[in-house]
């Protein structure tokens, strides 16, 4: 085949910006805050067979679910596949990243030849389990949701009331859950539309030719950077706290041109909700890669040729119906990516790319979820920001302060008063936690903590969990661990009453305190008007000995308010007067 480099790079960087922008019509046309401002949310763009060659520039690690579905999708309808169909996809086994991300798939066709495939994911707040959201009492994977293998949604582009309405009958938020599943929809014409006038310009041998060189030059890449790497074969372990502690073990061989990963040795399947399917823990160690291996480099179907992965069947991390998965994604998956880093960092020790080592990011995952009746009598459900974790510090600078979990590109908070406006919630505080950085040379970064308590409302249903209270960030090369996550209630305060002066700080309210445990124990738990919850996130953990740290920094860190000249001297060894 005769490429021409010029128009391949013109029309590849194209694609590149039609992924791109097929994300931004998605984030436009939602309305849910996780959508909107969290931007949780990935767009492929695919060939004709499949291959991803667009990789979700949004949240990376569903540009690999989007693969894991697509090639679902095209062996269930295999020669079915129409003009101007799309299909829905949230089942864990056929690709999603949990039953919470619905996928819609659309297959593109000029002149009645399929010439490509776009994709895209986002987070919907409910899925109809037995619980709102997640379901963290669920022992069978039935109890977790509506599930949809891979069903077509629109015809001929138009869509099916049957299936769309079908969702909607099964879920608790339909007024925003609606919107969100047509913005998905939108996304994919709009993109569509652009690919074809890229092929109208250029023809479908330019883009078969782009599609062909884009993946050979991403393989290219992947081999060199991969080449850099210390040879050898590395170990790591992670530890997981819920219903009891679990192992998850991993192995790497890094050799020339190739990645080899193996987790044998990791605990087996739980009863519990903690579980994840294959797709979801591959996804997680593509994202790692995608961001600490290959963040310079174009990433698509053509880098992950020579990255092997092998997870045994009956796992945690490779669990089989029916056991329950709907925490896949923020729990094991979390956990995946934690040993992908710990894996990596030690074959980037001592190379060319030393900058790129670095301590363990915060993981654990605080889960506070009310759910009520409004003011105005709707159902709501909402959670918090569950994710408010440091960054692990690296070989040459300190970690990033508030910075969500290691691989979560492009995502954001939403702001607090889009939670208010939604919801009936006040939120009293939102900031960064001092003393929570994992001491070092270089300093993990700093969690970030909120507290908020119900507002026009008397009461609502509570089904709060977290993952990482006895277990913090690991430090790395001497570095200290960053602190664990927290959750904590103030119960019968007089907060209502102080609200029409001023609105006091967590620890300014009187009340009974109580420490939340990890695991939820039963359904029908409550949270009252006038009780206040404070969450804060995972501190990163630090790299190489804190007495090595410059004491500019750690002065710099007290001015800041964020080091207690306690920690200072108890810590770093300085003492300031």
């Amino acid at each position: 085949m005769n490429i021409d480099p010029v128009l391949t790079e013109i029309i590849s960087n194209r694609l590149l910006r039609i992924g791109y922008e097929g994300g931004l019509v998605l984030q436009r046309c939602a309305v849910s805050p996780g959508v909107v401002e969290g931007r949780d949310l990935g767009f492929n763009v695919s060939d004709a067979s499949g291959r991803t060659v667009v990789y979700s520039t949004w949240m990376p690690r569903h540009g690999t679910t989007l693969s894991y579905m697509l090639q679902s999708c095209m062996k269930r309808f295999e020669n079915d596949i129409r003009p101007g169909d799309m299909y829905l996809v949230n089942d864990p086994h056929s690709g999603a990243l949990h039953i919470l991300d619905l996928a819609v798939m659309m297959p593109i066709h000029y002149k009645g030849d399929l010439v490509a495939w776009v994709g895209n994911a986002t987070h919907h707040v409910d899925v109809g389990a037995m619980t709102p959201g997640r379901a963290p009492l669920a022992t069978d994977w039935h109890q977790e949701g509506i599930i949809f293998k891979p069903t077509r949604i629109v015809q001929d582009g138009t869509i099916r009331d049957d299936i769309f309405n079908l969702f909607l009958d099964n879920v608790r938020m339909p007024r925003y859950q609606s919107l969100d599943l047509k913005a998905q929809i939108s996304a994919n014409f709009a993109a569509s539309e652009k690919i074809l006038s890229l092929v109208e310009r250029y023809g479908t041998d330019a883009l078969q030719q782009t599609f062909e060189s884009s993946l050979e030059l991403a393989k290219a890449q992947a081999k060199e950077r991969i080449s850099g790497l210390n040879k050898g074969r590395y170990e790591a372990v992670e530890y997981l706290d819920y219903d009891r502690v679990y192992e998850i073990r991993a192995n790497l061989i890094v050799s020339e041109d190739k990645l080899e990963f193996d987790f044998s040795g990791t605990d087996g399947e739980a009863k519990t909700f903690i579980n994840c399917a294959l797709p979801c823990a591959v996804a997680n160690l593509h994202n790692i890669l995608a961001c600490q291996l290959f963040p310079d480099l174009t990433v698509n179907a053509g880098t992950f040729d020579l990255v092997d992965v092998n997870i045994p069947s009956g796992t945690l991390v490779n669990c089989n119906p029916p056991a329950p998965c709907s925490g896949a994604s923020t729990i094991t998956g979390w956990r995946v990516q934690g040993l992908t880093m710990a894996l990596l960092t030690q074959a980037l020790v001592g190379t060319g790319r030393q900058e790129y080592a670095m301590a363990e990011w915060g993981w654990g995952f605080t889960d506070v979820q009310w759910s009520g009746t409004d003011p105005l009598g709707r159902w709501y459900t909402v959670r918090g920001d569950a994710s408010l974790h440091g960054g692990g510090a690296r070989a040459f600078s300190d970690g990033i302060d508030v910075s969500n979990i290691a691989g979560s590109t492009n995502t954001a908070l939403p702001s607090i008063e889009s939670y208010e406006y939604r919801y009936p919630i006040l939120y009293l505080s939102r900031g960064l936690l001092a003393d929570s950085e994992g001491a070092g040379q270089y300093r993990g970064g700093r969690a970030g903590y909120w507290s908020r308590c119900l507002y026009g409302v008397e009461t609502a249903s509570d089904l709060s969990f977290y993952i990482g209270r006895d277990i913090g960030s690991r430090g790395f090369l001497g570095g200290e661990d960053g602190s664990p996550s927290k959750i904590l209630i103030k119960r019968r305060t007089d907060i209502l009453n102080r609200l029409k002066s001023q609105v006091p700080l967590y620890e300014e309210l009187d009340g009974e305190e109580e420490v939340l445990t990890q695991q939820p124990s039963a359904l029908g738990l409550e949270i009252n008007a006038g009780d206040v919850v404070y969450v804060r996130g995972m501190g990163g953990g630090g790299f190489g000995p804190a007495e090595l740290r410059e004491k500019e920094l750690v002065l710099a860190d007290i001015e800041d308010g964020l080091l207690s000249p306690e920690r200072a001297e108890r810590t770093y060894g300085l003492s300031v007067v």
